[in-house]
């Protein structure tokens, strides 16, 4: 199978100022991200960057970058147009795996990414998103506000009276690993591609870094691993 990880890394944060260059375990968190994947064995690693510092730092650890236009680099830009940029500049083929792989999620191993190409193997289509089990509020024990002024259940007026333990296990995405063919992003233009599989890890390692408090938590969690 022929892999690309792409690594969206833009210049300005508004939690976390900086915060792709932040430091985690020695490297900041762009390299640290792009040695992860390289651990992973995939030899084509691309980080899409408006900001030369990050370009830099990426560089070192022996990524390619691909220069983000700057209305694909705002604070509400999202990332899929980064990414579909990045493998059109590249000229990437429809048949190859892409893996986003975001900086600001650091405790996502080498072995997660290694598990996510195996779960997808060979397949045509579909995607593979990491997951883990959520442990906040049930999304069905909340309502909706209709047009009218109301209320009305997400799924069943019954929901909200329910044990939670006998309604569906709830799963989130852990914004750590996005895997698809380049041809489904283009044609879809989403990274959830059914049929999706998931690939578990266990919620302490689902940290996604927006403060500098989630940057220390990330810090002394990777350091018991």
């Amino acid at each position: 199978m022929t892999a690309l990880a792409i690594v969206p890394a833009r210049g300005g944060s508004v939690g976390l100022p900086g915060k792709n260059l932040a430091p985690f375990q020695g490297r900041p968190l762009v390299a640290h991200t792009v040695y992860t994947a390289v651990a992973a064995g995939v030899a084509d690693v691309v980080v899409t960057t408006d900001d030369a510092d990050i370009a830099a730092a990426a560089e070192a650890e022996g990524a390619r970058t691909v220069a983000r236009p700057a209305h694909l680099a705002e604070a509400t830009s999202r990332t899929l147009p980064a990414v579909t940029h990045a493998i059109d500049t590249l000229g990437v083929a429809d048949s190859t795996l892409v893996l986003l792989l975001q900086p600001t999620s650091p405790l996502r191993t080498a072995d997660d990414i290694a598990e996510c190409l195996d779960i997808h193997a060979d397949r045509p289509t579909g995607s593979v998103v990491q997951m883990c089990r959520s442990t906040d509020h049930h999304p069905l024990k909340v309502c909706l506000e209709t047009p009218d002024g109301g209320i009305a259940p997400v799924r069943d007026w019954a929901d909200l009276e329910a044990p939670r333990q006998t309604l569906p296990v709830v799963l989130r995405p852990t914004g750590g690993i996005y895997l698809v063919r380049a041809g489904d992003l283009r044609r879809h233009e989403r990274f959830f591609i059914p049929e999706v599989r998931p690939q578990f890890v266990p919620v302490e390692r689902a940290i996604d870094i927006d403060s500098a408090a989630d940057l220390v938590l990330a810090e002394q969690l990777g350091g018991v691993q």
